[in-house]
């Protein structure tokens, strides 16, 4: 019990450095700020093209970021400015625009998801910066690089919507994946997942490819269909699971879907609205349901980060989720380092992180996975057509309430 003491207190008294920074300083200090130089943190984002909806979020998020930290002191004094570039989600763009960030001598950048735009450009920077928070969880960074990789890893997300399923007594499962970079990854760590012990009696009774150009999918969901499981995998991101979930409510499936939180986009569910199943579940970090967690420093950051867009009159979704603890980080480097902080500091700041919370959990990147949270930052959510947002169905690793 004093231990726990002990460290809800240093917990309490990290998030308040972390939200705040430089917020208890001289009155000079502030006004200082305003004469000062802007720090641009650099951001190459989806402003066109497939991951667009994920890129408006990203500037939403780096709206909120630079009114909550300008408020509170920016960097040293310094405020601070997101300079965006658009990837048009595509990663030949994506190559260019880092090559062009390292030219310049950046010591930081943020890198907007898919992971079809993060994975080419890693080569570039892995080993010697500058560094690359990715926003996909599907990239695997090496432990000690340059490159860090936001939200939980696809196997922990992969576990926890098996878990779910398997507590819900949903043991015949199809699944049906885009062949794209996601696909292939979530193809590999479901069946990782289903080889464990705790899901023997887990069956994978369908499984069906489509690329994420086609429009349409009867083919692939009429074989689904005969397989007469109890619960439907879609994983894929973006305008494809529309294609999906318009083939399922054709054809008339009644299963409950459970999918990526990369899709938990108010703009896509409204757009989805008439084809939506019943029952749609997603794994998502815990910032992603409106609730949260009800008390302690975690609740603290949630109100901080859901008040940071109040602010901005926005209501957040994926994308900020994604991008909003990962950002918070970079700048808790930068408060911490200065404005001539080098890519080698900034790297080396985020691998000792011990106990920095977030808005999604509590980071610590001492095991080397590049992110710093894993399982019991994920819950499973339901979208309620009645409430018109997402509601936690389940306990942090997907363990029912």
């Amino acid at each position: 019990m004093r231990y726990a003491r002990r460290f809800l207190t240093a917990a309490r008294a990290l998030l308040v450095g972390v939200l705040t920074g430089c917020a208890v300083m001289s009155a000079a200090a502030v006004v200082g700020s305003a004469t000062l130089e802007p720090y641009e943190i650099n951001a190459i984002i989806p402003l066109t093209g497939g991951g667009a909806f994920l890129g408006k979020a990203y500037v939403e998020t780096f709206r909120a970021v630079e009114q909550l930290v300008n408020s509170t002191g920016g960097i040293q004094g310094h405020p601070i400015k997101f300079v965006t570039a658009d990837t048009q989600t595509n990663g030949q763009v994506d190559v260019e625009l880092v090559n062009g960030l390292i030219a310049k001598h950046v010591p930081v950048f943020i890198d907007g998801a898919p992971s079809t735009v993060c994975l080419p450009s890693i080569p570039l920077v892995v080993n010697n910066g500058p560094v690359d928070y990715c926003l996909s969880p599907v990239i695997h960074p090496p432990a000690g690089s340059y490159v860090f990789s936001t939200n939980a890893s696809t196997f922990d997300l992969a576990s926890v919507a098996i878990r779910y399923l398997r507590e819900r007594g949903w043991k015949r499962i199809s699944m049906i994946t885009s062949t794209d970079s996601t696909g292939q990854e979530y193809d590999r760590q479901i069946a990782t997942v289903l080889a464990l012990p705790e899901n023997r009696d887990m069956q994978l009774v369908m499984h069906e490819h489509f690329n994420p150009a086609d429009i349409s999918v009867n083919a692939q969901l009429t074989r689904l269909k005969s397989a007469n499981s109890q619960a439907i995998l879609a994983y894929t991101t973006g305008t494809p699971l529309g294609t999906v979930l318009r083939g399922l409510n054709d054809a008339g499936f009644v299963q409950p879907v459970i999918t990526l939180n990369s899709n938990m986009s108010y703009a896509q569910m409204s757009a989805y609205a008439s084809f939506l199943p019943k029952e749609m579940y997603f794994t998502t970090l815990r910032s992603g349901t409106p609730e949260g967690t009800s008390r302690g420093p975690l609740h603290d950051a949630e109100t901080a980060y859901l008040k940071a867009f109040r602010a901005i009159d926005v209501r957040p979704d994926v994308g900020d989720v994604l991008a909003y603890d990962p950002t918070m980080i970079i700048v808790s480097a930068l408060r911490h380092l200065g404005t001539h902080a080098t890519a080698q500091q900034i790297r080396d700041y985020i691998l000792h992180l011990h106990g920095w919370i977030g808005a999604n959990g509590v980071y610590e990147f001492s095991s080397g996975d590049q992110r710093g949270i894993g399982q019991n930052s994920i819950v499973v959510a339901r979208w309620s057509t009645e409430q018109s947002t997402w509601v936690q169905v389940s306990r942090p690793r997907g363990v029912l309430k």
